[in-house]
């Protein structure tokens, strides 16, 4: 029999296998997220033949998509009634939709260019869908299972862990990619069989955290209103929620673009093999992995506030100095380098604020006395997507100022550029 949370105190230490297993939320929260991040942009580009401008442009449609219906899903989770709890039904019921729209999002059928333009909006808008429900539900799940402050920040934590791993995971994608493509006629379907090992494993761990969180659920009777602009009107109300949306979008905008720009960095200025790629993101994830322990640490020693600064301003000025002014091409050992000094500030700009949110939801509720977990995050996701959708939008018309073509040798004036926005432009942006 599931034992009911209003029977606990609510600041009670959870069983490590249940903090485990929601931390296993990181992972299939992020993993076509990170894919997509790391080699969207060149998917579209570099493989389907899109225009730079147009490939910015609709996943930045998704991005946007995505943030609009953050704060429905966090309203509809809200309320949702079942003896399972409001948000694990909607975690199962999503599940296998999800796999299978991230595997479709990187399949090139060989389409016509305007076919495959629809193609690809439609299932971006449809992928971002499955990824709201998941997402948020997983979110607000967490925010309800504590009220304990450090245990939120563990479980914040627990999270990023496998949230970085997301990056570990797809650091061979590029190999595997070529390696997969090899078995069929059209090598571009060696894509999709490399998201598919990357989604199986994202079904497992969906289906741990399902069966492993049951009775953790504090609020699972209460009525919660539903999502209206009045809620929107609330949150801002609270400073707190209002400088934790405006660091979450601006650290987000920035990492957009740092992920987006790396491949074409590593690609065109370092001149690196798919094979050094693969290492390379392989090293920046481990150094996060471990780089989210550390900021674990820092919230729990110094606050959450001191560890946000630390941890993304000195990707900032690393970012800023190393790509900006010191590294050349060929100097992978540098690469290195930069990659494990960027590993705190990686952390951080997630971990931070997911451990800030469920504080702002416990806020709200001593002015209001509404519990509000899935509409509070729905609404400070809403602003952090939208952030990301500029973000992308925005590095796709950068690549076209600098006159980057997926179909020709890019001349030194787009390199330098290239080199110029993740050095100067994405340092900059951490810093401020």
């Amino acid at each position: 029999m599931e034992k009911s949370m209003t029977a606990r105190n609510f600041n009670e230490k959870l069983p490590f296998k249940v903090k485990l297993a929601y931390g296993l939320s990181g992972y299939y929260s992020f993993i076509t997220w990170t894919a997509f991040s790391y080699y969207g942009l060149y998917f579209f580009t570099d493989v389907v033949g899109l225009s730079a401008v147009f490939a910015g442009a609709i996943i930045s449609l998704g991005t946007l998509w995505d943030a609009i219906t953050d704060p429905v899903v966090g309203g509809i989770s809200d309320n949702l009634k079942s003896k399972y709890g409001r948000r694990r039904p909607l975690i199962i019921g999503v599940a296998l939709p999800f796999v299978i729209l991230s595997i479709l999002m990187f399949t090139n059928w060989g389409f016509s260019e305007p076919v495959a333009n629809v193609y690809f909006v439609i299932m971006i808008l449809l992928y971002y869908t499955a990824q709201t429900v998941l997402d948020i539900s997983s979110s607000a799940l967490g925010s309800e299972m504590t009220l304990d402050y450090d245990e939120r920040s563990t479980l914040a934590t627990y999270k990023n862990y496998f949230g970085l791993m997301a990056t570990v995971a797809i650091s061979p994608t590029l190999v595997l990619v070529a390696y997969f493509g090899g078995w069929f006629e059209n090598a571009d379907f060696g894509w999709s069989l490399t998201l598919g090992v990357y989604m199986i494993v994202a079904l497992v761990f969906i289906f741990i955290l399902w069966r492993t969180t049951r009775g953790y659920e504090r609020h699972r009777e209460e009525g919660i209103s539903k999502f209206s602009i009045a809620d929107i009107k609330e949150l801002f109300k609270n400073k707190a929620a209002r400088i934790v949306a405006i660091i979450f979008a601006l650290g987000i905008f920035s990492n957009t673009i740092n992920y987006a720009i790396q491949v074409y960095y590593f690609t065109n200025y370092v001149q690196l093999t798919e094979g050094q790629i693969a290492s390379i993101t392989l090293v920046f994830g481990v150094a996060s992995i471990i780089g989210a322990w550390i900021v674990d640490i820092l919230m729990k020693k110094f606050g959450k506030k001191l560890a946000w600064i630390i941890g993304v301003g000195s990707e900032g000025i690393v970012l800023f100095a190393m790509v900006g002014l010191f590294i050349h091409p060929g100097q992978i050992g540098l690469i290195y380098a930069l990659v494990i000094l960027m590993a705190v500030g990686n952390a951080a700009v997630y971990q931070v604020p997911w451990a800030m949110i469920p504080d702002c939801v416990d806020v709200t509720e001593l002015y209001t006395n509404k519990r509000m977990d899935g509409i509070i995050f729905g609404i400070i996701a809403f602003l952090q997507k939208a952030s990301g959708a500029l973000g992308a939008a925005f590095l796709g018309v950068l690549l076209s100022a600098i006159g980057y073509s997926e179909a020709a040798v890019q001349s030194p004036e787009t390199v330098s550029g290239i080199k110029n926005i993740f050095g100067f432009l994405v340092g900059g942006l951490y810093i401020v």
